[in-house]
């Protein structure tokens, strides 16, 4: 109970030994009861122990009331199931710069390579087969796991996690057409990822052309999104996957972008906006807005409009059929 501070109605007594789902109740396990889920009344399927949030009407054998019942499983979770992470050390196979710096209690995994100049803060963790580029800064308690590209002079806070496939640093999209060919446009900036920040599986976080392309601390990244060159996203955003954020556009505290996002160039984008999913930016939005649609606006606006043009049909239908009237008259 102190774990996640609720109001138990039953035994307190009572042991549990893990925490289960509606799909499969078993004995002994705790099962949390979120938003909009249903529970039958049957005495075989109901579960030992329901959290639930406060005021929600449901029987069980023993009951916890808390205020979020997610938050709840977040804190109770590690208490039955804990991820097993490789030991300190440095794998045979990886190679280590005579120059990086490697510090307390780090674990280096199989094929890693790690180039000069680097240094590699306390507990943090490489799994097999990352790259760290030449002059990499990486904080303490971090987790970069498997086939994560950090690109040269990045710099990563403390207890940054890179899922898989992820490539810090790439070079950013950028040609100027020279007679019948297109330049490279050099792209020799850095990216920086302030602390507690996570990025999902196969993103990219391209480096700035000058400068810094640069994560506000405690944003969250999903999987397959894509921000380009010398953006700056601002603290404790989140960003759905398939989001693409355009170069040099700027986000705001506390943004959460839905899945399939789109921000143009130079976007601006300011603090607690919320972006339905597939919502395209072309313009700069202020504070505390809820918007939609393609080109990005007000969402009860832009819900209105669909509601019209779902009526638009009939309505052509209806105009028809009183020129057909007028004519024959």
């Amino acid at each position: 109970m102190s774990y996640i501070g609720g109001h138990l109605i039953g035994d307190p007594e009572f042991e549990v030994y893990g925490i289960g789902t509606l799909d499969n109740i078993t004995s002994g396990n705790i099962v949390f009861l979120f938003q909009h889920q249903k529970i039958s009344t049957s005495s075989s399927s109901v579960p030992d122990v329901i959290v639930c949030r406060e005021g929600i009407d449901v029987q069980a054998k023993n009951l916890i009331m808390v205020e979020n019942p997610r938050l709840a499983f977040i804190q109770l979770l590690p208490k039955f199931y804990t991820q097993d992470f490789p030991e300190p050390g440095i794998h045979p196979s990886a190679f280590i710069h005579p120059r990086a710096y490697v510090g307390k209690r780090v674990s280096i995994g199989a094929g890693t390579y790690v180039e000069s100049d680097v240094i590699i803060d306390d507990d943090t963790i490489l799994f097999p087969q990352v790259y760290i580029g030449k002059g990499c800064q990486i904080g303490k308690n971090c987790l970069i796991y498997p086939q994560t590209v950090i690109r040269e002079n990045c710099i990563l806070g403390d207890r940054v996690i890179l899922q898989s496939g992820v490539v810090i640093g790439g070079d950013g999209f950028g040609y100027e057409k020279n007679g019948e060919i297109y330049l490279k446009v050099p792209h020799i900036g850095k990216v920086i990822l302030e602390n507690d920040v996570e990025v999902g599986a196969n993103s990219t976080i391209d480096r700035a052309t000058l400068g810094e392309t640069r994560i506000g601390s405690g944003t969250k990244i999903d999987n397959l999104v894509m921000i380009a060159h010398n953006v700056k996203i601002g603290k404790n955003c989140i960003i759905v996957a398939q989001c693409g954020i355009a170069g040099s556009s700027r986000l705001g505290d506390d943004v959460v972008m839905a899945g399939q996002c789109g921000v143009v160039d130079h976007g601006k984008i300011g603090n607690r906006v919320r972006l339905a999913a597939r919502t395209g930016v072309v313009n700069s939005i202020p504070d505390d807005q809820m918007v939609s649609g393609f080109p990005a606006q007000d969402h009860r606006t832009e819900i209105k409009e669909k509601v019209l043009l779902r009526k638009l049909p009939d309505l052509w239908q209806r105009i028809k059929n009183l020129e057909k009237k007028v004519f024959k008259s």
